[in-house]
């Protein structure tokens, strides 16, 4: 794991449409306020991406459903969209996190039962409308900004597996 805005990046020659041609430059300052910000946020998400990516998960996936603190801004929840490519939605709970803790173990425990895996909907599957899984949409992609997000993300990893290889995992 590569702590967050440790290592900077700029990419040069970066136009959205392709890696070709794309050098990335480590700087050793911070950037301005508003961009250390931005990847703040956005650098965390297009790691996830990758990561998800690389161990199968569709891409895009077919929704995100977003929990926790900032599960309430939608500047944040817009950027999620963005980089994963689908909707974004919230569940109608301000404990909203636990609630995803239990139903992961739910998840877990069902399939345990099974001897299989269970697909993760069929424990809400037509059983949400009255409860506290009710979601609510709250984020849609920029379609212009998906593939450019994609390719950072692609990027991104070539950066992190060299800096692995360099440095070696923490």
């Amino acid at each position: 794991m590569l702590l967050v805005g440790f290592h900077r990046y700029v990419l040069e020659n970066f136009n959205g449409e392709t890696l070709e041609g794309v050098n990335e430059r480590e700087v050793e300052k911070e950037f301005d306020g508003a961009s250390e910000v931005r990847a703040v946020i956005e650098g965390p998400f297009v790691s996830m991406r990758g990561h998800a990516e690389r161990f199968g998960m569709p891409s895009p996936p077919k929704r995100l459903i977003a929990t926790g603190g900032a599960s309430v801004n939608h500047s944040i929840l817009g950027i999620a969209a963005c980089v994963f490519g689908c909707e974004v939605y919230t569940v109608e709970r301000p404990d909203s996190a636990s609630l995803g803790a239990a139903l992961r173990a739910a998840h877990g425990w069902l399939c345990h039962n099974e001897g299989s895996f269970v697909p993760f909907k069929c424990l809400y599957e037509k059983k949400v409308e009255n409860t506290s899984l009710k979601s609510k949409l709250v984020a849609t992609p920029d379609t212009h900004l998906v593939p450019k997000y994609g390719l950072m993300a692609k990027k991104r990893l070539d950066i992190e597996n060299r800096l692995v290889e360099k440095l070696g995992r923490l």
